[in-house]
């Protein structure tokens, strides 16, 4: 479904897209926050027989925290920020700067209604960043709903029911680096076939202008 060299592409625009939206969360925590994508994927929901998670234990079964958001227009779908509940109190400190570096806590699970709210602006700005970037990138005008934030049970036998409805899904792991804290999550942009070939027919055109 796609290729190494539109891999390669899409994977450097998508890390100056995470890029853009880290420097926007650095001024909003009033410190350094570097996010970075290593691999990307696109996976064939259609495909049940053979679907299976390739994060191995990133987003395979437990509680994990999904912050969802639709955006549409030409280039429609809905994009998630995904990462163990476990480390959901670490980011929302890490980000209020409510962390002893000598005391982590990384596996808490205790979110007060305020932390999800710290959750959603997070979500809102990663998300919102990374969709209006691949809406520049295309030259299409998109709308976006707020993010919606939940906790959510995925356990092992499920974990491929979670987005049974989708049709396809690009796929990146992302590093959360902050000053006290790490942890890895997941961006999902679940798009229909034509939104996923007007974003791999633009990344076609831009390798063929790179190659003339």
């Amino acid at each position: 479904m796609i290729n190494d060299s539109q891999k390669d592409l899409l994977k450097e625009y998508i890390n100056v897209f995470v890029g853009k939206a880290a420097n926007m969360l650095s001024e909003m925590a009033n410190q350094r926050i570097l996010l970075r994508v290593p691999e990307i994927e696109i996976l064939n929901m259609q495909n049940d027989d053979k679907f299976s998670w390739p994060t191995d234990g990133l987003f395979s079964y437990g509680h994990i925290i999904s912050s969802s958001m639709k955006f549409g227009r030409d280039f429609s779908g809905r994009a998630l920020l995904i990462f163990p509940a476990s480390k959901a109190k670490l980011l929302v400190d890490a980000c209020l700067g409510e962390i002893d570096s000598d005391d982590l806590q990384p596996d808490s699970s205790q979110l007060a209604d305020t932390d999800f709210d710290v959750l959603k602006e997070i979500s809102n700005v990663i998300l919102n960043c990374v969709i209006g970037e691949f809406g520049n990138l295309l030259g299409v005008k998109l709308d976006f709903t707020l993010p919606d934030v939940e906790v959510v049970f995925v356990s092992e036998a499920e974990q491929q029911l979670y987005l049974k409805n989708s049709v396809h899904i690009l796929m990146f792991y992302t590093a959360f680096t902050l000053e006290k804290a790490k942890l890895d999550g997941v961006i999902l942009m679940v798009l229909g076939m034509n939104s996923l070939n007007m974003l791999l027919t633009k990344i076609d055109n831009i390798l063929g202008e790179l190659n003339d």
